[in-house]
């Protein structure tokens, strides 16, 4: 009996020992797997998608400075109400039919997702991260920014259709004077800076803009982020024209910060984060010098960017009110020109979207809006049914992107969403 004692004991000691062994070896591979990133890091493929930049979205703070956008009051919970017709909502991607879910889930080019509808939790999935997990928005980023000037409008700290120098009055005898912070937060401000002109392209506006930041690799003589700015030039008029300029929304942060005398990520504190009920710090990336990167240097959870969304929608917050609303959905001066309808009818076909607007990519007549990130980023509110729709992705290294928003707009128009 002794000696059976001491076989199982033995037996059980192995066994253990193998599965130590075993979890030490796997704890051993994901350890590789991220000393090989930073390896093979660099400032100049730290951007060009797959592994790399998979990486870097969810762990942005550990390739660039940050500063925090605190969460200092309570936790909104969202509650949760999975509906089993919502993962099993058909779709066809590339020819091939499928379901939401299982979309999700066997994407590579897709991070996480959630719906909610009606306030509740009707998706949710992290296919390639964690729920904790920080992830960069990229160009959701400039939503936040527009919406936090929408905050000051209100009440009544800011007239967006007064001149920039106003309240930037750095700007004052340069071709930014006499544009409308207006026209400035609806991209139509006519300055010679489009992204469109190539963020790879060392000697493009673009690229020396996000250089000053600290974002791309230094191949230009070093620059102040606003003396960049303040030597830009006017090419047409503005509010002719709704085009890309990412330091559109670099100086409408300018703009926060003169009227609050705040740096941008308090700012956004105590317009944004502290009245969604966010669960956790949001992380913006900032230059050097402590210039923040307003267009696209936002970290969040992807519930606090579900929770941003519902600002927009009938259960939102008294954050912006009705007024803006309106304004978002008016167009004002910014309908898309008839080149740009005919390049979205190759996604859209004849359900193109009409305008954009306070930093929104896309509004559609029905009110749905969509605002996009680089390599995969985006936010789909629809706020007359209360559905928002958030989603973070990585791109390949071919650039290839994931259909979420097209899907978004599918679940959207079919009326699946609508809260119970």
């Amino acid at each position: 009996m002794e000696n059976r004692r001491i076989k199982l004991a033995l037996i059980a000691a192995l066994i253990g020992g193998t599965s130590f062994a075993v979890a030490h070896a796997q704890q051993q591979t994901e350890l590789e797997k991220k000393r090989d990133i930073y390896r093979e890091y660099t400032p100049d493929n730290f951007d060009d998608g797959g592994p790399i930049s998979h990486y870097a979205w969810k762990n942005f703070s550990a390739f660039f400075p940050h500063a925090v956008v605190a969460r200092t009051g309570p936790e909104r919970k969202l509650a949760q109400a999975l509906r089993a017709n919502v993962a099993s909502f058909a779709v066809t991607v590339d020819g091939t039919e499928t379901t939401l879910g299982e979309y999700v889930s066997s994407s590579p080019l897709i991070d996480g997702m959630i719906i909610l509808s009606g306030g509740k939790v009707v998706y949710e999935a992290y296919s390639r991260m964690k729920a904790h997990d920080r992830h960069l928005g990229w160009s959701v980023t400039k939503v936040y920014i527009s919406t936090a000037l929408a905050a000051l409008e209100r009440q009544g700290k800011v007239d967006v259709d007064l001149s920039v120098e106003t309240y930037v009055p750095a700007l004052r005898r340069t071709d930014w004077a006499g544009i409308t912070v207006r026209n400035i937060v609806n991209m139509a401000s006519g300055i010679a800076c489009l992204d469109s002109d190539g963020y790879q392209n060392t000697s493009s506006c673009i690229y020396q803009y996000e250089e000053t930041l600290g974002l791309t690799a230094p191949h230009n003589p070093p620059v102040d982020t606003l003396d960049l700015i303040k030597s830009m030039k006017r090419y047409r008029a503005a509010g002719t024209k709704y085009e890309y300029v990412s330091p559109d929304t670099y100086v409408s942060g300018q703009v926060i910060e003169n009227i609050t005398g705040l740096p941008l990520t308090a700012a956004l504190q105590s317009l944004i984060w502290d009245k969604v009920g966010a669960e956790a710090d949001g992380l913006m990336m900032i230059s050097p010098k402590g210039n923040a990167a307003a267009h696209a240097g936002l970290s969040a959870r992807l519930r606090d960017v579900a929770r941003f969304g519902q600002i927009f929608t009938s259960g939102g917050f008294d954050v912006i009110g009705n007024d803006h609303m309106d304004d978002l959905a008016s167009d004002k001066g910014i309908r898309f020109s008839p080149e740009q309808l005919f390049r979205m009818k190759e996604t859209w076909g004849d359900d193109v979207p009409s305008h954009a607007a306070w930093q929104w990519d896309m509004i559609w007549p029905d009110g749905m809006m969509f605002k996009g990130g680089y390599s995969g980023q985006g936010i789909f509110v629809v706020p007359k049914q209360d559905i928002v729709i958030a989603f973070f992705g990585t791109a390949d290294t071919q650039g290839n992107s994931h259909d979420l928003l097209k899907i978004s707009r599918q679940l959207s128009v079919s009326r699946l969403l609508a809260p119970n």
